[in-house]
């Protein structure tokens, strides 16, 4: 007499070759577009490298920040605005930055009334001028501010550039008379 096991059957050769096959063929897939994906989006963006260099000139009215940038992309990126503290100011022409720029130097003059970047009220605009250096385009736009920031010399004060495309990169910078 046959047991209860001799009596139960699997699935056939057929079905586990094609749920094999189907299994394969899905895991091909998946890792194709995790890889094509990563591929794609690092060939996309576009890099900015940014050091703030100082902030200078603190107790004469007209303060000077200084970055050195470098794009070691394939394209240019527009740099639109910046942040210094609770500072935040907007170019009216983005700054370009060509492609495979190497350290070099925006000078950015800001305003300082009272011990303060901006507007002493707080409310309001003030305005930051851009000095570009050589291979950058833009030199001398001007820049819209809203908000204030205190100016002490000492202090370390933190802060973003912005692009065109919306991307942030920060920066540190002691202030300096």
């Amino acid at each position: 007499m046959a047991t209860s096991l001799q009596r139960r059957k699997g699935i056939s050769n057929v079905v586990a070759t094609i749920i094999l096959i189907a299994v394969a063929i899905a895991l091909a897939v998946a890792v194709a577009v995790w890889v094509f994906g990563l591929a794609g989006s690092s060939a996309k963006s576009a890099t900015l490298q940014v050091t703030a260099t100082g902030l200078s000139g603190i107790g004469t009215g007209t303060a000077t920040l200084t970055f050195l940038v470098s794009n070691p992309s394939s394209t240019g990126i527009g740099i639109n605005g910046f942040t210094l503290g609770s500072l935040v100011c907007t170019f009216s022409t983005p700054i370009q930055i060509p492609s495979g720029t190497q350290g070099a130097a925006i000078s950015i003059q800001l305003s300082v009334a009272n011990g303060v970047f901006g507007t002493s009220s707080g409310s309001g605009s003030s305005t930051a001028t851009a000095i570009s250096g050589p291979g950058i385009s833009s030199s001398g736009d001007s820049a819209t501010c809203t908000g204030s920031q205190s100016a002490v010399v000492g202090v370390q004060y933190s802060g973003t550039v912005t692009t065109v495309t919306g991307q942030s990169y920060p920066f540190t910078v002691t202030a300096s008379s």
